[in-house]
């Protein structure tokens, strides 16, 4: 006999699924994997390209990384991924590559972008006590609030996974849009994810070495 928890949660996932398809979510991130994906191919073939035959990226990225401690580089990370993904998470992920375990630090970036999800959702709950700001930035923010509208929490998962998507942005139209707090801790953990698995992209990529 089936567990009646197991059963329940089997028939909502299905229900989703279907709720899902109906309404796009998967042919909407099939388009934006391949627009992804053309973009890495635009960038990364001219990339490989120059570092193979013009650059060594290796010395470039020595020079970079040691010239900065790691304490402020976490912490100018957290900063941007609070307050609207400033800084590019990619330039973070190569950094990590620095480390004797760089998806371990990878990982640990993962961690504090999630963390500064969280603080990006409170900025929207601090949005929604000024009118005035409130319905800016709802103006600004609207094709993100109609999407977590339409999706809810496939729409966070989407958005915490795929790179140059403004995560940090979506929180705050998630949290605007009144989005449940421990929905969005749920579907937001994916975010940790799109750091390990970009940077498995990153160091087969480069084959960045930094013991040189």
């Amino acid at each position: 006999m089936q567990n009646p928890i197991l059963k329940n949660f089997l028939t909502r996932l299905r229900t989703k699924h279907h709720k899902n398809r109906g309404e796009g979510v998967y042919g909407y991130m099939w388009k934006t994997a391949l627009k992804i994906i053309l973009i890495y191919l635009l960038i990364m073939i001219p990339a490989v390209l120059a570092g193979k035959y013009l650059i060594d990226f290796n010395a470039i990225f020595k020079f970079i990384t040691e010239r900065f401690p790691d304490m402020l580089v976490f912490t100018v990370f957290i900063i941007s991924e609070s307050f609207l993904g400033m800084i590019p998470p990619d330039l973070f992920v190569i950094w990590a590559t620095k480390f004797e375990n760089p998806l371990f630090i990878m990982t640990v970036l993962g961690v504090l972008s999630y963390i500064g999800g969280v603080f990006s959702y409170f900025i929207g709950r601090w949005l929604l006590k000024s009118k005035k700001i409130k319905a800016y930035s709802e103006r600004v923010l609207d094709k993100y609030i109609n999407l977590v509208r339409k999706w809810g929490g496939a729409f966070i998962i989407i958005s915490a996974l795929f790179p140059f998507s403004p995560f940090s942005l979506v929180v705050i139209a998630v949290s605007l849009f009144k989005y449940p707090f421990r929905m969005y801790l749920l579907f937001g953990l994916s975010r940790i994810a799109r750091f390990v698995i970009q940077g498995i992209f990153y160091l087969n990529m480069f084959k960045i070495d930094f013991n040189l």
